[in-house]
């Protein structure tokens, strides 16, 4: 990471990303790690999800406040225990109720993305298939650093767009692998050992599958590296199948983690054409955003 801070780009402008900056060389913790101290009521599988949101509302600012107090350098969370159930676990909850009756994007198609009778909008149910992942060179220098951007690409799109680059992706709901969010935590995991500068959740577009994300972020923070261990052969298979880097990557302990826990920026890569419920909870999950500058100006204060 060395190299990655020596970078001519942050003369100019790392007051203007100083969160992403900090987490990415492991000086601080990513938010994921800090909601995974934030406690919440134990019966979530109990509560109604109108409830759910409420226990959210409620627990948000507490996350809010360790989050300024770790940007202040007063708290350091590397001496305090992970809640059990986190605001982790609220948000899968969450996630899992809402694709019941799906409004993650604007088209608010309501389908039950569970039931295998009618796909959303997004041409998905609640499965997820992942394209490639790769170390991503192309991105904005910042984001590719030296080692590249850690990017995941999901297969379909919540919009049309005649000019969509990746269009092989968003428009063949079939393309890549179907993943379960343990293979999905499995690819950032491996490209977080391998050095990437942030794990950049991109397709097609992420929104449609922001409860499989949800839950892999929760399995990152809770497992870390030992995710990789309760992959069964077939899973690992597939994982390694859609690794779409041209040469090979060595592991690092010290690319990868903030005291004992797997620690990696968390991009949000997208259209944003997505609901303000689903803007809450990412809001939690995501260290830096990269889509509409009117959009990301507002998601970063």
């Amino acid at each position: 990471m060395i190299n990655f801070s020596r970078l001519w780009i942050w003369k100019y402008i790392r007051d203007k990303l100083p969160w992403y900056y900090e987490v990415a060389i492991n000086r601080k913790p990513a938010k994921y790690l800090i909601a995974a101290r934030i406690p919440v009521n134990e019966k979530l599988t109990e509560l109604s999800e109108s409830e759910l949101w409420r226990e959210f509302d409620r627990t948000l600012n507490d996350f809010l406040e360790l989050w300024r107090r770790v940007r202040n350098n007063e708290v350091d969370i590397k001496g305090m225990p992970k809640a059990s159930p986190s605001l982790l676990d609220l948000i899968a909850e969450i996630t899992k109720r809402m694709i019941k009756h799906c409004e993650f994007c604007e088209w608010r198609c309501r389908v039950d993305r569970t039931s295998g009778r009618r796909l959303g909008v997004c041409m998905l149910d609640s499965t997820s298939r992942v394209s490639t992942y790769f170390h991503h060179l192309g991105e904005e220098l910042p984001l590719r650093g030296v080692m590249g951007s850690g990017t995941i690409f999901f297969t379909s799109c919540n919009l049309r767009c005649a000019f969509c680059q990746n269009a092989d992706i968003s428009r063949d709901r079939f393309n890549g692998v179907v993943m379960n969010p343990r293979q999905i935590a499995s690819t950032a995991i491996i490209l977080r050992l391998e050095g990437v500068h942030n794990i950049n959740w991109v397709g097609g577009e992420p929104t449609p599958h922001l409860h499989n994300v949800a839950e892999a972020i929760r399995l990152i923070a809770r497992d870390g590296i030992k995710v990789l261990d309760e992959l069964s052969d077939e899973e690992y298979d597939a994982v390694l199948s859609v690794k779409a880097d041209f040469i090979p990557y060595n592991f690092s302990r010290n690319w990868a983690f903030y005291g004992n826990d797997l620690n990696v920026p968390m991009l949000w890569n997208s259209n944003f054409y997505m609901t303000v419920n689903a803007t809450k909870l990412l809001r939690v999950l995501m260290d830096i955003w990269l889509g509409l500058l009117l959009q990301r100006a507002k998601l970063t204060n």
